[in-house]
């Protein structure tokens, strides 16, 4: 299936490249870093190193052939001497005892490198590294929820895009079947099994290029994370009484969410207005959330669970990233910081709140719907946003509303959703296709 996604990385990445700026392309694995360096970068030479340390290496009119590493960086050096422009791909692979042989081709044509590991930035920005002041570095994460909203608008249109743009935020899904058919929770439902092993395949893959081993204690970090867990002494006993932890320390919790943070996989949301919590955790993927939390809940990963208990807790997770995924939307629209409350004495939680730019103030807060909105909503948002002192109530109702709002009062359907999407989006844009 042929997909076609905007990504505003794009236009910096062309003003780079037309600059002949030697470049790092960074991040985790599966986020389109390949994909976005064959499409725009007019390469005369193309290598990747593979796992077994052979680097596969693509000359313009000539098919592909496996040489050894000094081998490819002698020819990527006389590529660059002669003004050429050379791709390395998965770089951290490549010792860094052949970087100063690189290095002396400096400023002569163009390199870029790629490379899915966020630790080799680190070597590369080193005091000892030989690339030290000589690469631009552009980090590439998953996709950004208003670009994959804006594309999907043509053909979803606005409910169907808001709601996908969801799970499409991770390029690889274009690929999967039955993408972009009925809802995305039942998808992700119908093939959670399958899902889980990629997933958990993509997680381990990222751990290798960090050096790292994906151990029961990361896993089960994950899937509790996936599951709504997200309390650092919460997860430190739950933990312990699985016998993962040596004691229940949170401390020793928030290194691992630190550690995995640093990797790209856990994302941290400022908590506002939440009593002893400043952070919340979670994953920095919708998708693996989903699929973490699923296998947490219901062992997906070891049998099928019946197919409307799954629906019913796929929806669930689903709803709970689509809030997210909606806070940095409309963090972007308002140029402020995403946030989220908890309110206290169980009394519930504030889905969305926008802080000012400095963090000081809550600008807006909004509520989330899936469904059909009444006055019982209205009220609600209403309440929610005085109890986090925003100066904008509002809420997105995914389902078609019922009656006129108050005054004061902020209703965003899937149609004013996606033309936010687009503006934000099509702010810097560029096309690509998946």
């Amino acid at each position: 299936m042929r997909v076609v996604l905007w990504r505003r990385e794009f236009p910096r990445l062309r003003r780079l490249l037309g600059e002949r700026v030697w470049l790092l392309l960074y991040g985790r694995r599966k986020t389109g870093k390949t994909f976005m360096a064959r499409l725009l970068v007019p390469w005369d030479i193309y290598a990747t190193v593979a796992r077994d340390g052979g680097v596969v290496v693509e000359e313009r009119g000539s098919l592909p052939r496996q040489v050894e590493q000094e081998e490819a960086v002698r020819l990527a050096v006389r590529v660059l001497r002669g003004g050429g422009v050379v791709v390395v791909d998965e770089f951290q692979r490549l010792p860094e005892s052949l970087w100063q042989m690189l290095v002396a081709a400096h400023p002569e044509g163009m390199l870029v490198l790629v490379a899915s590991s966020l630790g080799v930035v680190e070597r590369v920005f080193s005091t000892r590294s030989p690339l030290l002041g000589l690469v631009a570095a552009e980090n590439i994460g998953i996709l950004g929820y208003a670009d994959a909203v804006a594309s999907l608008l043509p053909r979803l249109g606005p409910r169907g895009a808001v709601l996908w743009g969801v799970l499409l935020r991770e390029p690889w899904v274009t690929g999967m079947p039955g993408v972009l058919r009925g809802e995305p929770w039942d998808w992700v439902a119908g093939g959670a099994g399958l899902l889980y092993q990629v997933a958990r395949s993509l997680v381990g893959e990222v751990f290798e290029e960090e050096e790292r081993r994906l151990t029961r204690l990361y896993e089960a970090v994950l899937r509790l994370l996936g599951a709504g867990v997200w309390e650092a002494s919460t997860l430190a006993s739950m933990l312990y009484r699985r016998g993962l932890l040596a004691k229940p320390a949170a401390s020793t919790v928030t290194g691992v969410l630190d550690k995995l943070a640093e990797m790209g996989l856990v994302a941290r949301t400022r908590l506002w207005r939440t009593r002893g919590r400043r952070v919340y955790y979670r994953h920095t993927s919708p998708l693996l959330g989903i699929v973490f939390g699923l296998a947490e809940r219901y062992a997906v990963d070891e049998h099928p669970a019946p197919p409307h208990v799954l629906r019913g807790a796929a929806l669930s997770l689903y709803a709970k990233e689509l809030q997210f995924s909606l806070a940095e939307l409309m963090a972007e629209h308002h140029g402020g910081l995403p946030a989220y409350t908890v309110l206290p004495g169980g009394a519930g939680d504030v889905d969305i709140v926008i802080l000012d730019a400095r963090g000081r103030a809550a600008v807006a807060a909004y509520e989330v719907k899936l469904g059909g909105c009444g006055r019982g909503d209205y009220t609600k948002a209403l309440a929610r946003a005085r109890a986090v002192d925003a100066d904008e109530a509002g809420l997105i109702c995914l389902g078609g509303s019922v009656g006129a709002p108050p005054e004061g009062l902020r209703v965003l359907g899937p149609r004013e959703v996606a033309a936010i999407a687009v503006k934000v989006a099509r702010g810097a844009s560029a096309l690509a296709v998946a």
